[in-house]
């Protein structure tokens, strides 16, 4: 690269040097020499996504990039426009670790990777018309990096016909690469996704999000824009170019929660942070306790980061996805439209905790027998994140939006929860109350004594109650009693009574879907790992039984003396009843076994499962095929009517 640089000589040393014989010695002229400096690309520097659409209004649509510099001048180009007004916000929870994935580089500890988020505003759209876009970001030596073309609209209109992808429980499983790039193959380019939580495994790991480079375990972003191949060259499917064109939608699962914060602490980890979550209730009784060495001046917002550090949080989540802010949740549960469909998403989600109830481990039925006399250490059984129930923020905010003229009005009215809210997967048992925790004291007779405390506790409870029995317990319980079910209870009558259309949910890595009066609900998340069924074949064919890796608890609830009753923890079917619907063309177990008889499921580790919404027939499709095989057909094995 050259660069010219101005020189001041005497006119007379001009002339000289030119060979000329007559030169007027006063006048200063200045000459450009060129100068040769060497200049080199950073080769660290580099785009981490392509771009994709958020927040589409009626005449905007937001993009957002990510890039791992700071950059300084970002440009989203669209149709003949060109905006520089960019926000760009440092990631501060991006980190990796041992365990995780990334071509070419090993962690030895917890390491922070620099991410930047980039958002700018498409304005001045029109309905129905879609126009080219790209991003492009200068790092601060001036190099530029640019995606390459996408296109973007703005929420489309009313009545205009749309396919909406319906999909959940990404998390770095297998086949999830496969099924959205067969998704673009089928039904093409979706118009919009919504997502119903479970987005990556360990949301503060960023490779999960942009580069995880692992056999059939891709991040985020490479599966749902099409870019897999690029970081694990050869393998047989590269995902589907979704996100860059249509907007996601999406809900709080419990893989998009991080436990407790504590990255000072020598033996920290990612996955160990994962799993070690608390109730903010509990961290707030904790606080109580500490708050003169860590926030002498009595500060709000350091009380508040306290309390998240040592709770729970979805700061990542909420950092990099931009969702409506209206309600007291903030973007944790909102509601929104888009063209016929009015999409409600709930923050819906609890920690998912192991069955064994031995008390070597916490588990979602006890404490480990190690630890009762120090609360520190305990995991509060299979706690909510976030209240639902009807005295809560969220209910409150949930009556307001079903009130709303945008909600009557709809055409479609959606409502997208993470948790096994019905169903036949493993974990939807057990229903989603509030635990009763039992805290236990036995004599030398080996008499029980129970006292029983239902979840949120207040600090004087817990200061007047369960502090003065820690010396004594002999074992913390939780039970989750079936007539305490907050959904079933709270919930379900409220969506009913509103005309609520479909409820989308994931979790449990199956699909299957029941009819409740003329509300539906859809589980479509078997695009991977599937954790297997409650569901006893009359005929006696089909004899896989899930039950048989928790044989602890089920040993218990069986036996003479049970901790647990089995009428709280249903082994078979919906726990609440409801009667799961048949697919409406054919039973994709015929694949897995051609012996099976119809099935009102799908759970394979082999098989992938996708369902698409169509607005222009009211229909929502669900489609089957196997990745193993590259010429396997893609066929649609059930449909049912949303009007």
């Amino acid at each position: 690269m050259k660069n010219m640089s101005k020189i001041a000589r005497s006119m007379g040393a001009v002339c000289l040097i030119a060979g000329l014989s007559a030169c007027d010695d006063d006048k200063i002229v200045e000459v450009e020499v060129p100068v040769e400096v060497p200049v080199s690309v950073n080769p660290d520097h580099k785009l981490l996504s392509d771009p994709f659409l958020q927040m589409p209004s009626e005449d905007s649509v937001n993009v957002v990039w990510f890039t791992n510099f700071e950059g300084a001048e970002h440009t989203l180009t669209y149709g003949d426009k060109t905006t520089t007004e960019v926000t760009t916000t440092a990631l501060t929870r991006m980190m990796e670790d041992a365990s995780s994935q990334q071509f070419g580089q090993i962690y030895d500890s917890v390491t922070y990777r620099p991410v930047y988020r980039h958002e700018a505003t498409a304005t001045e759209l029109t309905q129905g018309e879609r126009v080219a876009y790209s991003v492009a970001s200068k790092d601060s030596d001036g190099f530029e990096f640019a995606s390459e073309q996408f296109t973007l609209a703005p929420e489309p209109a009313k009545d205009q016909a749309l396919m909406i992808l319906l999909t959940s429980d990404l998390q770095s499983k297998k086949n999830v690469v496969a099924n959205y790039q067969k998704v673009v193959e089928t039904v093409g380019t979706p118009d919009a996704v919504f997502f119903a939580g479970d987005f990556v495994n360990v949301p503060d790991r960023a490779s999960e999000w942009f580069d995880q480079a692992k056999d059939n375990a891709p991040g985020f972003f490479p599966a749902l824009q099409g870019h897999y191949q690029k970081y694990l060259p050869g393998f047989a499917y590269n995902g589907g170019e979704i996100l860059q064109h249509a907007p996601l939608f999406g809900t709080i699962g419990n893989h998009e929660v991080m436990g407790r914060y504590a990255p000072d602490d020598e033996n920290y980890s990612l996955n160990g942070s994962f799993n070690d979550p608390q109730p903010q209730w509990y961290a707030e009784v904790a606080y109580e306790q500490v708050k003169a060495e860590v926030n002498p001046t009595d500060d709000e917002e350091i009380k508040a980061q306290w309390v998240a550090d040592n709770s729970n949080n979805q700061q990542s989540f909420l950092d990099i996805f931009s969702f409506p802010d209206d309600g007291q949740g903030g973007e944790e549960y909102f509601a929104t439209s888009f063209g016929d469909v009015f999409i409600i998403s709930m923050n819906v989600s609890r920690i998912w905790r192991s069955w064994s109830v031995s008390g070597a481990n916490k588990s979602k039925f006890v404490e480990g027998l190690s630890t009762l006399q120090d609360p520190s250490q305990w995991g509060f059984g299979e706690f909510l994140f976030e209240r639902f129930d009807k005295d809560s923020d969220q209910y409150a905010w949930l009556e307001s939006v079903l009130q709303s003229d945008d909600f009557k009005n709809a055409k479609y009215k959606v409502v997208m929860a993470h948790q096994g809210v019905f169903g036949l997967g493993d974990n939807t048992v057990p229903v989603l109350s509030q635990p009763v925790m039992q805290l236990v004291e036995t004599n030398s007779e080996g008499v029980e004594t129970i006292t029983e405390l239902t979840f949120p506790l207040s600090k004087e409870t817990w200061t007047d109650t369960v502090e003065p029995l820690l010396s004594d317990i002999s074992e913390v319980r939780y039970q989750y009693p079936l007539a305490q079910d907050v959904w079933l209870n709270d919930i379900e009558p409220l969506l009913l009574e509103n005309g609520v259309d479909l409820v989308h949910i994931g979790h449990s890595h199956l699909w299957n879907r029941a009819q409740v009066e003329d509300m539906h609900y859809l589980e479509s998340s078997n695009v991977g790992n599937s954790y297997g069924a409650y569901y006893v074949d009359t005929t006696g064919v089909y004899t896989n039984d899930v039950r048989a890796s928790y044989a602890d608890f089920w040993a218990d609830v069986n036996s003479d003396t049970p901790r647990w009753s089995i009428e709280n923890y249903p082994p078979n079917g919906d726990p609440q009843g409801r009667t799961m619907s048949f697919p409406s063309v054919f039973s994709p177990m015929d694949f897995e076994n051609e012996n099976y008889p119809n099935l009102p499921f799908v759970t394979s580790n082999t098989l992938s499962v996708f369902s698409v919404m169509d607005t222009g027939s009211g229909t929502v499709k669900s489609y089957v095929f196997d990745p193993s095989d590259l010429d396997s057909e893609v066929q649609l094995f059930d449909e049912f009517s949303l009007q």
